[in-house]
């Protein structure tokens, strides 16, 4: 009997194996992206990656998968994508929609605390709703969203149909271990359709 296809999900966390000059080497790394031919890893750190063209593996749903690291640069590692390993179709979203309660103010306790809406969320970074005038594009800011506080950069502000609102779109920083697993496990809930902070 052949194995059945295995089903890889964006926000599954891979363990990538590969060899090093002083033996085999760990890479963990949040599925942040899948495309036709490539998975695209978050391993949320700056690191220094197998290059291009090794052969590295993983394991997934207890199956060992060999691949190939197409490219590694900063926090993100890219590997080829297996031929008998499918995608969840989610994948085409990277982003899950919500109004979980959040909030935020100028990094290093520079302003005073703005309560704010999460419209969307992922890996990478999150889309509020909050009081217009507040935050400007490239303001550092810190963010509370349940028992994750990380910080982040507003990447862009959007008018909204209420002049007192407005959207913010914020790049999340690195994050640290603990916030980075009660985020992963919030975009697994919210997949699943419960809308609560982890």
């Amino acid at each position: 009997m052949s194995a059945m296809t295995a089903t890889l999900v964006a926000g599954s966390e891979l363990t990538v194996i590969g060899a090093t000059r002083l033996g085999a080497r760990r890479y963990r790394g949040i599925v942040a992206d899948i495309h036709t031919d490539r998975i695209v890893l978050d391993a949320g750190y700056e690191d220094v990656f197998p290059s291009s063209g090794s052969a590295v593996s993983f394991l997934y749903e207890g199956r060992l998968f060999d691949c190939a690291v197409v490219r590694g640069a900063g926090s993100t590692l890219t590997i080829s994508r297996p031929d008998d390993l499918a995608a969840d179709d989610r994948r085409t979203s990277r982003r899950v929609a919500t109004s979980l309660p959040a909030s935020l103010r100028l990094a290093n306790l520079a302003g005073d605390v703005h309560a704010a809406q999460v419209v969307d969320l992922s890996l990478g970074g999150v889309r509020l709703l909050a009081e217009a005038g507040s935050f400007a594009e490239g303001d550092e800011v810190d963010l509370r969203m349940g028992r994750i506080a990380c910080r982040g950069i507003v990447r862009h502000v959007l008018a909204h149909e209420h002049d007192r609102l407005c959207h913010l779109g914020i790049q999340f920083a690195p994050l640290a271990e603990t916030d980075r697993r009660h985020l992963l496990d919030t975009v697994g809930s919210l997949r699943a359709g419960m809308h609560r902070w982890r």
